[in-house]
């Protein structure tokens, strides 16, 4: 395993060249080069970070800055001889990057013989993108003092995986504060993720009155409309989220989508399921909208269409917890056996 050296790749980039200072002779110089993107696909609103990050702590490191275009280039000196894991990311307050694992590179793995190598692109999302399997904690400090102890007392809990004590600690941190937002916010996520629907919209409900600049709660109230079947109240949150943010949030467009489409509204539905898979262009939040589409075509007649659409969605999502009976579905398209399924809109 190949880590990389904390002293090594102190980079100046002046019009595009990147400098390095000469390297150790137990060391080899790599020159990394790729992008920062959004969401979206489209480059981040203002320059971003580089950093690399190890597990051992020594090896961490700032990096280059992008350029307009989300653009970098950083020339590292790597050590064969060092053990620790490190991976690259991108650093831009308010939203979360995906990582790069360069523990294991070696010139080997350049090609041709080159010490240049194009990365994969690093995605950035928002920090807390609403998503269902996923709770955003904030920093301990950041929770209000009489509710400080009980929230660290939640994520005490929440590290250990008892989530039932992390949310019995937040609902006393909540009631200790009642402004408290983010703790309303993290408390309606850990609802979510429990199933338990109503406790989770009311209190996103709650930390939207506290703090009515967040925007995840949307998201995850408009979720949670759906599965309930409550179409009005789904409406609302996806409009309310659309009127701040139509680009970083794809999957308010799917769910806008099973609503439109529960609405029998399909020519609205299918622009929001159309829209949501455009600005997921890694699909890694939307591929349900795929299926969604499928299920659009079903209602208009067009069984070509619909097999197209899922046909393409199984292999999009081959792991979805409802895939065989998608696949069963798709065997007997037309027919009153598919129809029987009865299969969600939403992924499971």
């Amino acid at each position: 395993m190949v880590s990389v050296r904390l002293i090594l790749a102190v980079t100046t980039t002046i019009g595009g060249l990147a400098l390095v200072e000469p390297a150790a002779s137990d060391t080899y110089t790599v020159i990394m080069q790729g992008n920062v993107v959004m969401v979206d696909g489209s480059p981040p609103p203002k320059a971003v970070g580089i950093e690399r990050v190890c597990s051992d702590g020594q090896g961490s490191a700032p990096g280059p800055i992008t350029d307009k275009k989300g653009h970098y280039l950083w020339r590292q000196d790597l050590d064969p001889m060092l053990t620790r894991v490190c991976y690259l990311q991108a650093t831009l307050a308010g939203f979360a990057s995906t990582r790069i694992d360069i523990s294991n590179m070696s010139l080997s793995t350049f090609g041709g013989g080159s010490n240049e190598k194009t990365m994969p692109d690093l995605v950035l999302s928002p920090r807390d993108s609403g998503d269902a399997d996923r709770v955003v904690l904030i920093s301990e400090s950041n929770a209000p003092g009489k509710a400080q102890p009980l929230y660290k007392a939640a994520v005490k809990a929440l590290d250990a995986n008892n989530t039932d004590e992390g949310i019995k600690q937040l609902e006393l941190a909540v009631k200790a504060v009642p402004k408290f937002a983010d703790g309303w916010n993290i408390l309606g996520a850990l609802y979510e993720r429990q199933r338990m629907f109503m406790e989770a919209r009311d209190a996103l409900e709650q930390a939207l009155a506290a703090n009515p600049k967040l925007v995840s709660p949307y998201l995850r109230i408009a979720r949670i409309s759906n599965k309930l079947g409550d179409w009005d109240a789904a409406t609302k949150a996806e409009d309310s989220l659309l009127k701040v943010d139509q680009r970083f949030y794809p999957e308010i467009y799917l769910q806008q989508a099973i609503t439109r489409t529960e609405l029998k509204d399909y020519a609205g539905a299918e622009e929001s399921a159309k829209t949501a898979l455009s600005l997921d262009p890694k699909h890694q939040h939307v591929n349900r909208a795929e299926y969604v589409l499928g299920r659009i075509a079903l209602q208009k007649g067009d069984l070509a269409a619909a097999k197209q659409h899922i046909v393409s969605y199984i292999s999009m999502d081959p792991t979805a917890p409802d895939i065989e009976k998608i696949q069963v579905q798709l065997d007997n398209l037309g027919s009153k056996d598919a129809d029987v399924l009865k299969i969600s809109l939403e992924r499971p």
